[in-house]
């Protein structure tokens, strides 16, 4: 027993370490083809201005840094998990060993993270070649309620999902109120995630929060192929949050806080956690939660509430210094984090 679960932390380990090097080795890579290409964001194009001025001027020092770096989180997994797959059907052995892509634990966070970068990265090509044709926040909404209807089907059809779940309880409800907290749930995880997107290290400190809960509940429930694609994540996302720590040498874009997103909100349902993300996305309900206020406050009353929202940019506008912003936020989500594990275990200790 002990000399299979030393296997598996080597596996775990190991997938992480090869994650983060191919990771590192796609950065010069991704570095050139965004210096040919030009693919920096000025962050103060008029329609940008207007609808959000206060934002803007904060963002301004940003400006001619390259973007579009998600591809240096999302695809790194997707390729190991390909490539020990072909290995292991060819080879076998310790390729078997490392392999991790399988129907009912990976199929479907991986499938999420490349559906919700090759989406990400359409809206930031449009964003950057194609001016007036990107997706606004309507367009954004309705093609992610599109992905969220899809999987929704997915789990009720395919996989026979009739329940409400949080840990080891079950309450079977009708299918379409579990519909409905499936597309509620995706939407809010996937789409915070581009919310708290805005400063450097900001989205990538968080999300390697969340998935360490993820990982380590992944452990406990014997789901080990799955806690192996997510070490494979946190390797690319650790990488990406060296260059992207404050000042970035470069952003994710959508493509990276899309993928991430997708991918956490479905792992959250494969491990029935879901009900607990308000918690250890602690930092995420609070930056979704200000632009909610903002929105209900200025239709209803006419006025803003916050200088700017997501509220990270309000605390920039009155004058706080943005790495001690970012550390906060991650704090805050450390201590989610922290009271989700507490509650898992209370859960589990009831059953």
């Amino acid at each position: 027993m002990i000399y299979e679960f030393n296997l598996l932390v080597i596996k775990i380990i190991s997938i992480l370490i090869f994650s983060g090097l191919l990771s590192l080795l796609l950065v010069p890579i991704y570095l050139r083809i965004a210096q040919r290409l030009k693919l920096s964001d000025t962050f103060v194009s008029k329609e940008r201005l207007i609808q959000a001025p206060i934002a803007s001027t904060t963002l301004q020092e940003k400006a001619d840094t390259p973007t579009m770096g998600g591809v240096i989180i999302w695809l790194p997994p997707i390729i190991l998990a390909l490539f020990f797959y072909l290995l292991k059907n060819f080879f076998g052995g310790y390729f078997d060993f490392l392999n991790f892509l399988t129907r009912n634990e990976t199929y479907l966070p991986i499938f999420g993270l490349f559906l919700g970068g090759i989406i990400g990265l359409i809206d930031d090509i449009l964003n950057k070649f194609k001016k007036g044709h990107k997706f606004g926040a309507k367009e954004k909404l309705l093609i992610y309620l599109g992905i969220a209807i899809f999987f929704a089907w997915w789990f009720t059809v395919k996989l026979n999902y009739r329940f409400v779940e949080i840990v080891d309880f079950r309450f079977f409800i009708p299918f379409p109120i579990f519909f409905i907290i499936f597309v509620f749930v995706f939407l809010a995880t996937s789409l915070s995630f581009n919310e708290i997107d805005g400063l450097d290290g900001l989205f990538a400190g968080v999300a390697i929060s969340i998935l360490i809960f993820l990982l380590f509940v992944s452990l406990v429930e014997a789901k080990y192929n799955l806690a192996s694609f997510i070490s494979a994540l946190l390797g690319s996302l650790t990488v990406y949050l060296w260059f992207n720590s404050y000042p970035a040498l470069f952003f994710d874009g959508n493509n990276g806080s899309f993928s991430v997103g997708t991918s956490i909100a479905l792992m959250s349902f494969l491990t029935s956690t879901y009900l607990l993300l308000p918690l250890i996305g602690l930092s995420l309900v609070i930056e979704s939660g200000s632009v909610i206020l903002q929105q209900i406050s200025k239709r209803l009353f006419k006025r803003k509430i916050f200088l700017s929202t997501p509220i990270h940019h309000h605390f920039k506008a009155k004058g706080m210094k943005e790495p001690k912003i970012v550390i906060r936020f991650w704090i805050i989500n450390f201590l989610g984090v922290l009271l989700g594990l507490i509650f898992y275990f209370v859960i589990k200790g009831l059953k």
